[in-house]
């Protein structure tokens, strides 16, 4: 807010130039000289000075009325600003794949958000190279997902273990191996669905592919017979209406049985893996309440 002005209703407020000039921590003449010019501006007398003090003239009045709702606005909006910047600097900027978001990240962003009401969110969900790509150029803080082995040397990124998770093979109800024990032959005979695969401009980040490729065979992963898609409401209307069968966390298991799907009983023991939390080398971890609030939320899982 402009300076005279506020000086002005200070004076208008005090009635008395000295005492107006003690608040403002300013000397009586500078303040003296400020209002001549606040006047000699506006092209009129403000106030009339007496014994008694100063007695504000017509066009005084009016100028204090229009000042005190010019520094009430001003207030507003200076608050209104602080609200922003409080939300841009708690912005809580996370990546996940879709099952961590709904088994193990929803809950964790929702008590979040309850202790910190003026933040924001930003979720990307997606495949998991393209999410630490994102998190490589400082595009989000965390990523929740498996842990990925052979990652490039050159990467800045840590991981943080939550817990051990076990990949199904989700089909639908009335789906030919869903009432019967199903070995890795049987498998072949039908196509796989996969859910947000990875991307050949992101595989620049694994230098070494020896684990994902040992992962394709365990889980009976034919090149000719797979099918793919980014969303997971896609990937349920597709195994509905098709004999398809999708790897995925056995954690999704509650969330998929009234959708009507379910994980395939299994002659062997499928694919394992850690999931846990990346971020960046280096960095001061401000989210260290997400952190922890993961960290519960995998407990209870486990």
């Amino acid at each position: 807010m402009n300076r005279q002005l506020q000086q002005f209703i200070q004076v208008a407020t005090c009635r008395n130039l000295s005492q107006a000039a003690r608040r403002l921590g300013v000397t009586q003449p500078t303040l003296t000289h400020n209002m001549r010019r606040l006047e000699a501006s506006l092209g009129v007398t403000l106030y009339q000075r007496s014994s008694t003090g100063i007695t504000l003239t017509e066009a005084g009045r009016c100028l204090l009325e229009q000042a005190k709702e010019i520094e009430a606005l001003y207030q507003q909006t200076h608050q209104r600003l602080q609200r922003i910047r409080d939300r841009q600097q708690r912005a809580l900027r996370i990546g996940t794949g879709h099952a961590w978001w709904h088994a193990l990240l929803l809950p964790v962003v929702s008590r979040y958000c309850e202790c910190h009401p003026a933040s924001s969110l930003n979720i990307q969900v997606g495949n998991h190279l393209r999410l630490l790509d994102l998190l490589e150029h400082h595009e989000i803080d965390l990523f929740i997902g498996h842990e990925i082995h052979g990652l490039a040397e050159q990467s800045q990124l840590h991981f943080e273990p939550l817990l051990l998770a076990e990949d199904a093979l989700f089909v639908r109800r009335d789906h030919p191996l869903a009432n019967s024990v199903s070995n890795r032959e049987d498998l072949g005979r039908y196509p796989t669905l996969l859910v947000t695969p990875d991307e050949n401009r992101f595989i620049r980040l694994v230098h070494d592919l020896t684990t994902k490729q040992a992962e394709k065979q365990r889980m009976g992963i034919d090149d000719k017979f797979i099918h793919t898609t980014n969303s997971m409401m896609v990937a349920i209307d597709l195994l509905l209406a098709s004999n398809m069968i999708m790897p995925f966390p056995r954690q999704m298991g509650e969330y998929l049985a009234p959708q009507g799907l379910v994980p395939l009983k299994m002659s062997e023991e499928y694919n394992r893996g850690i999931v846990g939390v990346y971020h960046r080398l280096g960095e001061d971890m401000e989210r260290t309440t997400v952190v922890r609030l993961l960290q519960q939320e995998a407990a209870r899982h486990r």
